[in-house]
Parts: structure tokens; sequence; C-alpha cells
């Protein structure tokens, strides 16, 4: 945070001037804006409401991703979150023999429900057997694809690849925000963590 200027003549008047100015600039944008939570501030902290051509594609976007629930399919990781851009994303990598992955998946069935619509779920199946990705899907069956990624590279690509499971989180600028190694312990921490990191932007 700046610290205050040593001399206390007229500069610290003109900055609490120009503070006051860029609040009250703040403060009329956000009155004038519409509210949803798949659009994101430019560098600059605002951004035009989202017309209704681009909402309808965010949607699109979101409903092609889940149109593929629960299946295991080719493709890079690169490619669905450049298809995803506009949209807050959630890889999570897993694999059928991670007993860590198995434990977090029923948050993940849970969560990709609740926030459908607003956040695209993708799984990275890394180092994994595809048959035996498939029957793992068939005993725990997700609203979104996984990408299948037998060599962890796909992971790799997006700061994963050392542990299982690791969970990266993607704001609605596609900025990588958070990366989480290892599995949840409950719902509530996933939940938490999608709030701030996917649609909150936090870091």
């Amino acid at each position: 945070m700046p610290q205050r200027p040593s001399d206390e003549s007229g500069i610290w008047r003109r900055e609490l001037k120009l503070g006051g100015l860029a609040v009250l600039l703040v403060g009329l944008v956000v009155a004038g804006a519409i509210v949803f939570t798949s659009s994101g501030a430019d560098s600059g902290g605002s951004a035009p409401p989202l017309s209704k051509a681009e909402l309808a594609s965010l949607a699109k976007r979101i409903a092609a991703n889940e149109a593929q629930a629960n299946q295991v399919v080719e493709g890079s990781i690169a490619a669905k979150l450049a298809a995803l851009r506009g949209v807050p994303v959630v890889v999570n990598q897993w694999a059928s023999w991670c007993p860590s992955c198995r434990a977090e998946f029923p948050f993940f069935q849970r969560l990709a429900k609740r926030f459908s619509g607003r956040v695209a779920f993708v799984g990275l199946d890394s180092q994994d057997r595809r048959g035996d990705a498939e029957d793992f899907l068939a005993r725990y069956p997700v609203e979104y694809p996984s990408i299948f990624d037998p060599d962890a590279s796909q992971a790799g690509s997006v700061g994963g690849g050392q542990g299982w499971p690791t969970t990266v989180f993607y704001d609605d600028q596609g900025r990588r925000t958070h990366i989480r190694p290892g599995g949840y312990a409950t719902a509530a921490q996933l939940r938490t963590d999608i709030e701030t990191y996917a649609l909150g932007g936090g870091t």
C-alpha cells in the first residue's frame, strides 16, 4: 500500500482529491453496471455490461462443455480453455487409481451441478488407463468431460502433474488464479475455492 507522502502541504491534499474522484467514478460505474457472474473486469477494473449476444455465447460455451458430460475425451486443455474463454473454469486433475481423487469426486459431482451455467468444469485424467477411467466415471458420474492425459503433459502445462489430485482455477478472463495440490477434505472447502478463485478472481 502506498505510503503517505512526507510533504503535508499540497501533495497530500491533491491525492485526497484524486482519490475522492476515483471513488466517485467507481460508484457511478457500479451503479450503472449489470451484475453477471461471468462478466470480468479489464485491467482498469471496469467492463461494460455484456450484451445479449455475448451472454448467449457464454451460455453456448458452457452447454457445449456439459454436452460431453462424463466422457473421457481427446484434445488439449489449451484448446478447451480457449473454447471456454469468458467463462470461469475449474480444472481437476485425477486418475482412477488415486484414493484421494476418489474421496473428493463426490464434491465435484455436487458442486458442478450447483454452479452449472456459471462455472465450467473440466477433468484431466492423467497417467491413467482409458478403460479404468471410464469404469471409474461409471461409478462416479460428473456433469463435465475429462481430457485423456496418459503422460500427464496436459496437467503439467497448467501447473499440475506433480501430485494427484490437483485442481487449477481460472477466472472469466482466462487468467490462472490458483493451483490447489492435494485433495479436498470437504465440499465446503471446494466451494470456497470456486467462489474465491473462479468467480471472484482471487489470487
